[in-house]
């Protein structure tokens, strides 16, 4: 038994640190948003455009669900032409993470 725990929990530390994400994620809580690509809209100019937005959570790194894709954000905003992309990402150890986009656009 000691075995298999020990073996869970660098399963766990493995998962933790080989996230393949350009942003930097805290070891045990992180509440961030960073943008992934800008056309160039003024942020002050982002409240005049239409958002759509896009989640996935993830348990434990076994269980994922949702679609945080760009292409569903803009579809859940109605949106034809993308000017600007955040993401938020939300993750308490290795027990829960949230990923949303969120489109700015027309």
């Amino acid at each position: 038994m000691k075995k298999f725990i020990t073996t869970m929990a660098l399963l766990a530390l493995t998962a933790v640190f080989s996230q393949n994400t350009a942003n930097a994620t805290a070891l045990f809580y992180t509440n961030a948003t960073y943008p992934l690509t800008a056309t160039g809209a003024k942020a002050e100019d982002l409240n005049c455009l239409k958002k759509g937005t896009a989640s996935t959570n993830n348990i434990l790194y076994f269980i994922e669900t949702g679609d945080a894709g760009i292409e569903q954000a803009a579809k859940n905003g109605n949106i034809k032409k993308i000017t600007y992309i955040d993401v938020n990402e939300k993750t308490v150890f290795i027990f829960w993470r949230k990923i949303t986009v969120t489109v700015y656009g027309e």
